[in-house]
């Protein structure tokens, strides 16, 4: 077998190596971990929080993260090609079970309250704020509509982008393999989110993406529900009581 036979073997590869997670990882988040941790061991928490409340309103950080992550999935593709990943293998189906990914958000979402209501960062479960949801989700639209259309784009890319890595990419592994693989995932979530605290990077490190996972694999086996999902919690934030709440 020859060098080239070596790295671009005669059949599809289905199962990816732990070189080959690595590199992708490397190409895909190497980065927005490096520029995470540095943020969030560099700042203080009343820092933290003029920083997450600013980043918000900034739509040119959403522009040059676009252009950074298309130029990464550019590179991270070319890899895959020249391993001879097999990407007939990805679960990509359009049907009905794209309806899952409002639900699929309502889980995380309600979970993410839950988080931050146990850990005391705010209590979303008072009944003065609970009494205020709007059951009709005219607020819920009214929020969308609010979205600069810039946003909106990055958040349906950035679905994409996170979860054909974590849900896609990162099942295609040995099945013996796949709780080390779980943990990996867990903790690459974890440090590229950090930027936002630790509460919230444990909240869509581990919160999330273990909820994905078990959703994915056990029950509904197609990637674009979860892209969609991860999409609206780039839209609204992942709380699901804020979205239902009419703010006064």
């Amino acid at each position: 077998m020859t060098i080239f036979e070596r790295i671009h073997p005669r059949q599809p590869l289905k199962n990816l190596k732990w070189f080959d997670i690595l590199i992708v990882t490397g190409i895909l988040f190497g980065w927005f971990i490096y520029t995470s941790t540095q943020t969030w061991l560099s700042q203080s928490n009343a820092r933290e929080q003029v920083l997450r409340a600013s980043a918000s309103e900034d739509v040119w950080l959403y522009a040059n993260n676009l252009k950074l992550q298309i130029l990464f999935l550019v590179l991270a593709l070319l890899y895959l090609l020249l391993r001879h990943y097999d990407f007939k293998q990805l679960q990509l189906r359009l049907s009905w079970l794209l309806l899952w990914a409002p639900l699929i958000f309502a889980m995380v979402g309600l979970a993410s309250d839950l988080v931050a209501t146990l850990a005391g960062s705010y209590n979303y479960f008072d009944p003065r704020i609970l009494q205020q949801i709007d059951w009709t989700f005219v607020e819920v639209a009214r929020k969308l509509l609010l979205l600069p259309p810039l946003t909106m784009v990055y958040a349906l890319f950035n679905g994409f982008y996170e979860e054909f890595f974590f849900l896609g990419l990162l099942t295609s592994v040995n099945p013996k393999y796949k709780w080390f693989v779980l943990a990996y995932s867990t903790l690459i979530r974890f440090t590229f989110h950090t930027y936002q605290g630790f509460l919230s990077a444990f909240t869509i490190g581990v919160v999330f993406g273990l909820i994905y996972y078990f959703l994915y694999t056990y029950k509904i086996k197609n990637l674009w529900p979860f892209f969609l999902a991860h999409a609206i919690a780039d839209f609204f934030g992942s709380s699901l009581i804020y979205l239902l709440v009419v703010w006064r």
